[in-house]
């Protein structure tokens, strides 16, 4: 098998036209419209799993349609429709309605708060003080 496109450009873009309409169908159909999305509390479980389903649904279709035409331009147009799509609704659903901003996801390592000490680290020996003891091996 081939990875090039085996339609005309006119087919292809037909094609890669037919399977966003299908990403956005099933987006609208599983998911809320992204101003409720917004205004429910940030990094909702159930508008995750939602986004998800949809997600591999749409992974599922276009997946089907490139065996069936083997064409990877409409493939490509389709997994573009994908990824714009499922962005916007993950970007809705990380939406904090009080600020209007991204707020980090439970348990991110990104949140802006200083680390912890890890106290159950070893120390490195400070070899500028002699009054630490020598370390043998």
């Amino acid at each position: 098998m081939s990875l090039k496109s085996v339609l005309k450009p006119e087919g292809s873009i037909t094609i890669g036209i037919a399977e966003a309409a299908a990403v956005f169908v099933i987006y609208q159909s599983q998911l809320p419209n992204h101003a409720d999305i917004a205004a429910a509390a940030p990094h909702d479980a159930t508008i995750e799993t939602a986004r998800k389903k949809a997600a591999w649904t749409s992974a599922a279709v276009i997946g089907f349609v490139f065996l069936l035409s083997r064409d990877l331009n409409s493939f490509l147009f389709g997994g573009l429709a994908l990824g714009a799509v499922d962005m916007m609704a993950k970007h809705a659903n990380g939406v904090n309605p009080a600020t209007n901003k991204v707020a980090a996801a439970p348990g991110s390592s990104i949140t802006g708060a200083a680390m912890e000490p890890n106290d159950t680290a070893f120390p490195v020996a400070d070899y500028a003080d002699p009054a630490q003891p020598e370390m043998s091996y």
